[in-house]
């Protein structure tokens, strides 16, 4: 392994980590030779992500709460902090879309999708960076979106608008966290396009699909390792002289 992508004896929480993108992002750290803790809101996908990990030949633990709950992250921080008695690199992949307009929604809705979104990267950065700081090292990365770019909307996302306030706030939150939480600390962001997952697939293997590639250069949709080697690479000692960055993985369907 090349030392820039060495990640033994390091420790990586990732959150939605029994999804699509977190687990590809869960895997690939593992691989790198990170332990890795997997949260999510769903016992059995956590679960299961966890066992791959263990697989291979690192060390998991299964974390389960809702992100978007100040109470219950700070809760879930303090038992990976006791269970591996550090926390090196957090992924924060928690979160989620609403395809609905405008007009559809209420200010409960908003407020929700804000949270999940932005309220959740938050309350992690809050009560893992004092131990990261503490420690001298420590990686923050954040999944926005392509939406936060470019504002959602048909035809080539699942998102609009709410959403695309939320994953915006979520590059704010990386340029203000990379500022403050340095030099010890990095922070970066990863803005996925339209990735091939469990979410997505009524999109990606839809009758709009054929139209929808026509506005991606690399002429299909992502996968979900394509956003886990991002993370990686933010993850790693290879991008020590990185902070505040936001990384574009969208096939080139939008470029800034």
């Amino acid at each position: 392994m090349h030392p820039f992508y060495d990640l033994t004896g390091k420790v990586a929480l990732v959150t939605g980590g029994g999804g699509d993108i977190g687990g590809a992002s869960a895997m690939a750290l593992a691989r790198a030779g990170a332990d890795v803790i997997i949260v999510d809101i769903r016992p059995e996908p956590g679960a299961e992500r966890a066992a791959a990990v263990r697989a291979l030949g690192r060390k998991s633990l299964v974390l389960i709460g809702n992100c978007a709950d100040d109470a219950v992250v700070r809760d879930l921080a303090d038992k990976a902090i006791a269970a591996f008695g550090h926390v090196d690199i957090l992924v924060n992949v928690a979160g989620g879309g609403d395809p609905r307009w405008l007009w559809e929604l209420e200010r409960p809705d908003f407020d929700k999708i804000v949270a999940n979104n932005l309220g959740s990267a938050w309350s992690w950065a809050h009560s893992l960076a004092p131990h990261m700081q503490a420690q001298g090292w420590g990686r923050i990365i954040n999944t926005a979106s392509i939406s936060a770019k470019h504002g959602g909307g048909p035809p080539a996302t699942v998102s609009k608008s709410a959403y695309a306030a939320a994953k915006a706030g979520v590059l704010g939150l990386t340029k203000g966290l990379a500022k403050e939480l340095s030099p010890s600390i990095t922070v970066n962001a990863v803005c996925p396009g339209l990735i091939h997952a469990r979410g997505t697939k009524w999109i990606t293997e839809g009758p709009e699909v054929a139209e929808i590639l026509k506005t991606i250069p690399k002429g299909r949709v992502g996968q979900p390792d394509d956003v886990a080697a991002a993370v990686l690479f933010f993850a790693s000692p290879g991008s020590d002289w990185i902070t505040g960055e936001s990384m574009d993985v969208n096939g080139g369907q939008y470029i800034d």
